[in-house]
């Protein structure tokens, strides 16, 4: 089961998986036991982000990219955007906003974090509708980024601590980035910039 944010009004679809999910920078989120101020090897020590933050592009149905390949060319012609963070209230036992519990493939371009928010079939999947209502002339793809990764790659924010090297090797790996220069603390600024310059790519145009 994973949960998810479905559509309601005119059409119902799923938008992400919040605790199952590929993040568009790291792909699957995952945490280390980062040994390298010890000189010691990282070790990976979980999986899974139970929080994550969304970036919502609405296109007319005519302007709509229709692979993730074509999608950063094509962000700039959205109607409008949205960011919207979603999260489980482990108090509550429920997603915030109005996630559902539920199991659903999240689209063709989940492999990327970045992906079209297709129609759910009818009685495929259990929970109640959510909190996303799309016109039917419009089509919305979707960019996810794991908590771990929007404070730092897509707010520029210093991150809280030195970034684990082999945190910043999965993000290097899932963005096709060149880590062969990146071997200790005094590489990773230029790193993490380049990692900026690449999500910028995938942003809201101002």
């Amino acid at each position: 089961m994973r949960p998810v944010v479905a559509v309601t009004g005119r059409a119902y679809a799923p938008v992400m998986g919040v605790h199952d999910y590929q993040c568009s920078v790291c792909g699957p989120p995952t945490t280390y036991e980062c040994g390298e101020q010890a000189g010691q090897e990282c070790e990976e020590e979980g999986m899974g982000d139970d929080h994550a933050v969304l970036d919502l592009f609405f296109f007319a149905a005519g302007d709509a990219p229709t692979t993730a390949r074509d999608f950063e060319q094509a962000r700039g012609r959205a109607r409008r955007t949205e960011t919207r963070p979603f999260g489980y209230d482990w108090g509550d036992w429920e997603f915030v906003p109005s996630l559902n519990y539920r199991d659903v493939l999240m689209g063709a371009g989940d492999a990327t974090g970045i992906w079209r928010i297709e129609p759910s079939v009818d009685g495929a999947s259990d929970g109640s509708s959510a909190s996303l209502e799309i016109p039917p002339d419009e089509r919305v793809w979707v960019v996810n980024y794991c908590s771990r990764c929007h404070p730092v790659f897509v707010q520029g924010a210093p991150p809280d601590g030195e970034p684990c090297l082999e945190h910043l090797r999965a993000v290097a790996g899932n963005l096709g980035l060149d880590f062969q220069r990146v071997r200790g603390s005094a590489d990773k600024p230029a790193f993490i910039e380049a990692v900026r310059a690449k999500v910028a790519l995938r942003r809201p145009v101002p």
